[in-house]
């Protein structure tokens, strides 16, 4: 019997490289693309591809069970700024976000995924298609931190567990153990834009993923523009959460941080050495 996997798809490269890891798997992938520029990554990885909007919940779960879909994945992009956009709700959505408590981002995949499950449907972990995209604890580039970067790294990763958990942002940039940035509703690049401007040359970016994150959506990211985004603005470290943040591009993104005098480690907590 064929397994089937139904690829719940927003922006960013994520859905291709889980549609690729599920087929090696030996999935048939079954895509359900909420932007046109995730319908166009999914389409030679997919026996199917759906484009759907967001707003859309009674034909996605109609067409998931259509295509007798019992394992789900959810990943990509989905721009918070979407609900401000107004998109058009069908019934089964506005009942969603009229029983939210609030509208962060945990609360609404939490809701999709209770949805989902009255139906027979199980949600998986977005870490079982991405093998060593989520580095172990150490240096991904050559170099140990000096102790002044390490004082940064430990006093950022605290502060940004916290906001994590308040459902802001998941990444701080910090200099001199003082917090110049902290993520909100821009992203990750545009708040270390915001940050390196701020404390100028020598900042250290620090991204972790929430407390009791769950590994079924939403992991934290960076990759090769997130190196970019500190080599433009001269920040000298880039701290991630290490088991529950993914890597994108990892060969590329570590080379490129090398080349910029980027040190790149993966941390375990706030006395973790890079």
């Amino acid at each position: 019997m064929t397994l089937r996997l139904g690829l719940i798809a927003g922006e960013g490269s994520l859905p291709a490289l889980c549609a690729r890891g599920a087929a090696g798997q030996g999935y048939e992938v079954i895509g359900i693309a909420l932007s046109d520029a995730a319908r166009e990554e999914l389409a030679p990885l997919s026996a199917r591809v759906y484009r759907l909007g967001i707003g859309q919940a009674n034909k996605i779960l109609a067409c998931l069970k259509k295509e007798q879909i019992r394992q789900i994945l959810m990943i990509g992009k989905i721009h918070k700024g979407l609900l401000f956009s107004r998109p058009a709700l069908d019934l089964r959505a506005l009942k969603i976000l009229r029983r939210l408590r609030n509208q962060n981002d945990m609360t609404i995949f939490q809701a999709i995924v209770q949805e989902m499950e009255k139906e027979g449907m199980e949600i998986l972990e977005q870490s079982r298609f991405l093998g060593d995209l989520i580095p172990r604890p150490g240096s991904l580039t050559r170099g140990k931190l000096t102790v002044r970067e390490q004082e940064d790294v430990d006093f950022g990763f605290g502060l940004a567990k916290a906001v994590a958990g308040l459902d802001i942002g998941q990444t701080v940039v910090v200099k001199e153990k003082t917090i110049v940035a902290v993520e909100a509703l821009e992203g990750t690049d545009d708040a270390i834009d915001r940050g390196c401007r701020l404390a100028g040359e020598g900042a250290v970016v620090v991204k972790v993923s929430r407390p009791r994150q769950d590994l079924r959506f939403d992991l934290p990211a960076v990759g090769l523009r997130t190196v970019e985004a500190m080599a433009a603005g001269k920040a000298s470290v880039l701290a991630v959460e290490a088991g529950s943040t993914l890597v994108l591009d990892r060969p590329r993104a570590v080379e490129r941080a090398q080349q910029c005098g980027i040190k790149l480690v993966a941390v375990t907590g706030s006395k973790a050495r890079g």
